[in-house]
């Protein structure tokens, strides 16, 4: 009789456990608003897609960048300064697209200076999504973004 009681006992303690663990510490932005801008292949990659900017309300801008038609594993990509036309050096360094896929929470340019999402949407800015290592290996498509999108 003495095992079921403790059994139960444990029983109810893991329970009681379980019920009062709650999420109240993990603290999920929200979306304000999103801008999405298409990302086009040039010199022949056949590589396209959508980078979506969306501004969360802790101050952050969230960048996702879908590639269709990357067949590396690894295409390192970048927001740089002026249009795709005219070029520029790199503003914010992106997280690299993996699969097709980047993730990058926006808070500051790589200087340090913060940029808001308004700041990200109104830049004179393009993305560059790159085929190998680094900001100086081929770039095989981008998107004109902010003053430059229409």
């Amino acid at each position: 009789m003495k095992n079921v009681s403790s059994l139960s006992f444990f029983a109810l303690l893991c329970v009681f456990l379980v019920l009062s663990c709650n999420d109240d510490d993990v603290t999920e932005a929200v979306i304000l608003q999103s801008v999405e801008y298409p990302i086009y292949d040039i010199s022949g990659s056949n590589i396209s897609g959508t980078a979506t900017f969306t501004q969360e309300d802790n101050g952050s801008t969230h960048v996702l960048i879908e590639l269709v038609g990357a067949y590396t594993s690894e295409n390192p990509a970048y927001i740089r300064y002026n249009s795709a036309a005219e070029g520029g050096t790199v503003a914010i360094t992106l997280m690299t697209c993996e699969c097709a896929i980047s993730n990058t929470t926006i808070t500051q340019l790589n200087n340090g200076s913060y940029i808001s999402y308004d700041g990200l949407t109104h830049l004179d800015g393009h993305i560059t999504i790159h085929n190998g290592q680094g900001s100086t290996a081929p770039i095989v498509a981008v998107a004109d973004i902010g003053a430059n999108a229409n």
